[in-house]
C-alpha cells in the first residue's frame, strides 16, 4: 500500500519513537497504548505496528484491534462491517 510522502514520514518517525517501548516490553498492548497516547491512530498505527513487529497486515490489525485501549476503534470497525454486510445482503 502506498502513502504520500508526508504520511510515510510520519509512520517512519513514529516507528523510531515507539521502538524503545516495543523493545523494552515486547507487549502489543503497551505499544498500542503508547501509540494512542502519542496521537498515532488508525492506519498509521497499524503500519507502525507492522514495521516494529516485522509482521503482515493481518497480524498488525489483530494487535491493533485486540488492544484494550483500542476498544472504540474496534467497535467502530465492527459496526461498519455489520453495515456493509447488511447492505450486501440487501443487494443480493
Amino acid at each position: 500500500m502506498g502513502f504520500d510522502a508526508e504520511r510515510s514520514a510520519r509512520i517512519a518517525a513514529m516507528q523510531e519513537i515507539a521502538r524503545p517501548v516495543w523493545e523494552a516490553t515486547g507487549d502489543t498492548d503497551a505499544l498500542q497504548q503508547f501509540l494512542k497516547d502519542n496521537g498515532c491512530h488508525g492506519v498509521e498505527a497499524v503500519f507502525v505496528t507492522m514495521g516494529l513487529l516485522h509482521c503482515d497486515l493481518a497480524e498488525a490489525q489483530r494487535a491493533f484491534f485486540n488492544a484494550s485501549c483500542r476498544e472504540t476503534e474496534r467497535r467502530f470497525h465492527n459496526h461498519a462491517m455489520d453495515l456493509l454486510e447488511g447492505a450486501a445482503d440487501h443487494d443480493a
